[in-house]
């Protein structure tokens, strides 16, 4: 029987790897969005630049100013692209004005994207009942529920609610799509789980909360995480 020193030293562990797994995809999806995004665009801004020196050389420059104008434009788009993947790593709004605020531009963005999606929010919080530590936590949770829903649940509601609950703090997203069987996808290999549901879950725990997951097929399905006082 494991002593009481030895189960913390077990989850100190256990946490630590959740960490770095979901410290890994961070990376991950950064590197993606650099190779696929960045990297095709500098390759376009090399070949304008190429194309606009051998018209220069060849005295074209009516062409040659042509071929210009348009690598300023995407010099341009590029510059959006950089700003989105800094939006995306971190929005500047969430430490100026707050997790509240950067929620409601997020789904100002997501109705943009995507119009026929109707999100609803019910925040019966004030932006000092969430800790700062909680802020960033809840902004990737969000997220990352509704990145999911969009892809795989074809829903087009979703609900998120922030409340106060005996002390502590209460973050609920549902949606009317698809739905699944939680019991049959905890069954599936760690690769097979989805790797959404997984790192909700590992940011939910990591920062003291607990994840609870419901659904069924054809039910949508319900994240709901709490966190209490210390």
């Amino acid at each position: 029987m494991k002593s009481a020193w030895q189960s913390t030293q077990d989850e100190l562990r256990r946490l630590s790897a959740m960490l770095l797994t979901i410290q890994e995809r961070e990376r991950q999806r950064i590197a993606l969005d650099l190779h696929d995004v960045l990297g095709q665009s500098l390759t376009l801004i090399k070949l304008s630049l190429e194309d606009a020196s051998r018209l220069l050389a060849a005295n074209e420059t009516s062409e040659a100013a042509g071929s210009l104008q348009r690598l300023k434009l995407k010099v341009n788009d590029t510059f959006d692209e950089v700003r989105r993947i800094a939006k995306d790593l971190r929005p500047s709004m969430l430490d100026d004005l707050g997790i509240m605020a950067t929620l409601s531009w997020y789904f100002r963005e997501v109705g943009t994207t995507c119009p026929d999606m109707k999100i609803e929010k019910d925040f019966s919080v004030q932006e000092a009942d969430i800790p700062a530590s909680l802020r960033i936590v809840i902004f990737r949770i969000v997220q990352e529920a509704t990145g999911n829903i969009i892809k795989h649940a074809h829903a087009d509601r979703i609900k998120v609610v922030i409340s106060k609950t005996e002390g502590g703090l209460r973050l609920s997203i549902k949606d009317n799509g698809l739905g699944f069987d939680p019991a049959a996808m905890s069954r599936r290999s760690s690769l097979d789980k989805g790797i959404g549901l997984m790192s909700m879950k590992e940011r939910a725990e990591l920062s003291g909360g607990i994840c609870e997951i419901k659904s069924a097929p054809g039910k949508g399905a319900k994240i709901c995480i709490s966190w209490r006082p210390n």
